[in-house]
């Protein structure tokens, strides 16, 4: 029996001042094919790929493979992964997570 075959897909990650926004790209992925958990800081995400080649269909090159994607990553400790939230759109998913209020910056008033 042929096991799975998983590929870590391209990510970014950016920290802006008030959240952590990370951006995952994956051709071919509907969001109804992806699965994202969060257990304690580790973020988690895993694909199945549903494309098939239509019968007679021969490939001869393919900028990008239709295939599984999994990864992990480990939240900033900063972040506040109650607020996470997840867009899927056009094949990259967009994943926000906001950071601990105690953690932004703050302007105090000089009295």
């Amino acid at each position: 029996m042929e096991s799975e075959k998983y590929i870590v897909p391209a990510a970014t990650f950016a920290e802006k001042p008030e959240e952590y926004e990370i951006k995952i790209i994956l051709p071919g992925i509907g969001k109804e094919d992806a699965e994202l958990h969060v257990e304690g800081r580790t973020l988690t995400l895993k694909t199945r790929s549903k494309f098939q080649n239509p019968a007679g269909f021969k490939q001869v090159a393919s900028e990008f493979e239709h295939a599984n994607y999994s990864m992990s990553a480990d939240l900033p400790e900063l972040a506040d992964a109650s607020t996470l939230s997840a867009k899927m759109e056009s094949g990259v998913l967009a994943i926000t997570v906001k950071k601990r209020p105690e953690s932004q910056p703050k302007k105090i008033a000089i009295c």
